[in-house]
């Protein structure tokens, strides 16, 4: 029995493969191996089954939480309200430490990350703004790439995230508790980048420019002016996630707070008008509409792994080995490492958490711990070669950059995701410490 659960898994993700790797879409090709495995385990009699799999998944309340927070990142970002963050962050950064726009793409990652929880998003904006500024002032185009990737990776962590909704909704987890315990990870991972950009610069001050290309420091009153362009960032976090914290709102009700303030922001500066609100509206339903569809067939798929008993056969044989559950998780950190390089993250979590979940439960590791330390290995996903999405964003930003340069300036940064990893996998309490303390 347990060769033919091996057998059947092996066939699964080669087939999947193919069909990623013959350049159809993912949700099509997710779509057919989900339909094509539950006629195999239900015969004839899959219709019904796939009608009611696709009410039960597509009309639940918290994934309704996924297009109100796709809207709020779509009115951020369309009326200029995220763009303006840089520009009121950057001054100050530049006054404090060297190489400020470096330190600022963090920091706007972090900060567009409480805003929308799109990687993708956040790493086109940050790169249209920085890249062209630090290539005027003869930084490091590596390094200048790097830190555009490794801040915009923070958007699938720091809450709100769509990842972290996706796996609440796999795993049957509090979806409140996954976002508040991606708070300390996303706030460390970013504060861990800023390190490592500070060290590296004292050993290379040459990777922020000549002298000549220095300017000179702005006063300490306007960078203070400019640091009052954040208070809305401030005013969406504060409502999002203070209210799930304290117990007010669930995850869907603070995806509405935030569609309402972020309405209410943008109505205040005067920059709302129909040609804003109808590209809100239409990236929302073609965002959303991909997201959920790739979220049904993963759902698809959970029927026939469930119904032909696949996952608890995985699970039993895991448990037969009688390794190390140390171990076993450290094999499971190091499949979705590969993984990551031959497939996007959301297609990555959505087609293993079926099969891994069980494993995870049955060797005793807990289940919100684990999202979140998945989460962290999407980011991985996002920034490493061949399919790292922010690295085709990059390099469709900035076509003159050699893409083996763009990887080579991740590179370093991959690496301290990992030691934060490390970090978070050693000292789980760093992730159920605030979800243990929520309210309601």
């Amino acid at each position: 029995m347990e060769l033919n659960v091996i057998v059947i898994v092996i066939i699964y993700v080669i087939i999947l493969l193919a069909l990623i790797f013959s350049g159809m879409p993912i949700m099509f090709a997710l779509g057919i191996l989900g339909m094509g495995s539950v006629y195999l385990a239900l015969g004839p009699s899959m219709a019904p089954a796939l009608g009611a799999v696709a009410w039960e998944g597509l009309t639940s309340y918290s994934i309704s939480a996924i297009p109100l927070f796709v809207f709020m990142g779509y009115i951020l970002f369309g009326t200029g309200l995220s763009a303006s963050i840089y520009a009121g962050v950057y001054p100050l950064l530049d006054r404090l430490v060297p190489g400020g726009l470096l330190h600022s793409n963090i920091v706007v990652g972090a900060a567009f990350a409480a805003c929308s929880g799109s990687s993708l998003a956040s790493c086109a904006t940050i790169g249209s703004v920085a890249l062209p500024e630090m290539e005027a002032r003869g930084y490091d185009r590596g390094i200048a790439a790097g830190s555009v990737a490794a801040g915009s990776t923070l958007g699938i962590l720091i809450p709100p995230s769509i990842t972290l909704i996706i796996y609440g909704l796999l795993a049957e987890e509090s979806i409140g508790k996954l976002f508040i315990g991606g708070i300390i990870p996303g706030l460390i991972l970013a504060s861990a980048y800023m390190v490592y950009i500070w060290t590296r610069l004292l050993v290379q001050p040459g990777l922020v420019g000549k002298s000549g290309n220095i300017q000179p420091k702005q006063s300490w009153r306007f960078c203070l002016r400019s640091l009052g362009r954040v208070w809305p960032v401030l005013i969406l976090i504060v409502g999002v996630l203070g209210s799930i914290y304290t117990g007010v709102a669930t995850p869907t009700e603070a995806a509405a707070i935030g569609c309402s303030l972020a309405f209410i922001l943008a109505a205040s500066y005067r920059l709302l008008n129909w040609e804003t609100m109808k590209k809100a509206v239409e990236g929302t339903v073609v965002t959303s509409s991909m997201i959920l569809c790739i979220y049904l067939s993963g759902k698809l798929m959970m029927v026939f792994l469930g119904s032909a008993g696949i996952t608890r056969s995985v699970a039993r044989l895991v448990i037969g080995l009688q390794m190390d559950p140390v171990l076993v998780f450290i094999g499971i950190v190091i499949m979705y490492l590969i993984l990551g390089m031959l497939m996007d993250a959301l297609t990555m979590m959505i087609t293993t958490v079926p099969i891994i979940l069980p494993v995870i439960i049955s060797l005793g590791f807990d289940t919100l711990w684990f999202g979140v330390i998945l989460t962290m290995l999407c980011e991985c996903a996002l920034i490493t070669p061949p399919v790292g999405f922010n690295l085709f964003i990059l390099q469709g930003l900035r076509p003159n950059y050699p893409f083996m340069q763009i990887v080579k300036g991740c590179m370093p940064f991959f690496g301290v995701l990992l030691v934060v990893i490390a970090i978070m996998i050693a000292f789980p309490n760093l992730i159920l410490f605030l979800p243990q303390t929520m309210i309601g």
